[in-house]
């Protein structure tokens, strides 16, 4: 992660895309994967299909959830030094698991999307926030967009991107 780039505090954004929800999804997707996500498995999909659910969702992560004790206590020594101004030594991201969600909307699609960084190892700061945040830009870059909230906290509503759902069908703490 680049010198300077963690610290917003809004950790996602609910959307309305003038789109139908699969295809404000896929776009969606697509901005996050260009900000160095990666794509998850079937498990948000397959939940979603078993309870019946409007919501069409995808999981993307970034950091690895388990790094070396070596690979901790470097990115801790030299977060504070000149250091950590020099590209191949930049820190490694914080965990996190980034749920993008989409439903039908009158307007199209709502699209929720919200980061939970891990609250387990070496770091809990939210690092995916301005990585979000670009992916967001990119989709509102598109035009289709017809309003965007940050978010700052999701209620755990069933809807795919809140804690409870994350923490219950993709076991992420």
């Amino acid at each position: 992660m680049r010198p300077f780039s963690v610290g917003r505090i809004t950790r996602g954004a609910r959307l309305i895309v003038r789109r139908p929800p699969d295809e404000a999804l896929s776009s969606t997707l697509d901005a996050l994967v260009t900000e160095r996500f990666d794509l998850g498995d079937e498990r948000v999909a397959r939940a979603l299909r078993e309870r019946e659910s409007e919501w069409v969702a995808q999981d993307v992560r970034i950091g690895r959830p388990d790094p070396s004790w070596t690979t901790g206590m470097a990115d801790a020594v030299l977060s504070d030094t000149v250091l950590a101004f020099v590209p191949g030594l930049w820190r490694r991201a914080t965990p996190t698991v980034v749920v993008a969600s989409a439903r039908p909307h009158e307007q199209g699609a709502e699209v929720v999307v919200f980061a939970h960084p891990t609250v387990r190892g070496w770091t809990s700061s939210n690092d995916a926030g301005p990585l979000v945040h670009a992916a967001l830009d990119r989709v509102e870059a598109t035009g289709d967009v017809v309003s965007r909230t940050p978010l700052h906290g999701i209620p755990n509503d069933g809807s795919p991107a809140s804690q409870a759902f994350v923490r219950d069908v993709l076991g992420w703490r």
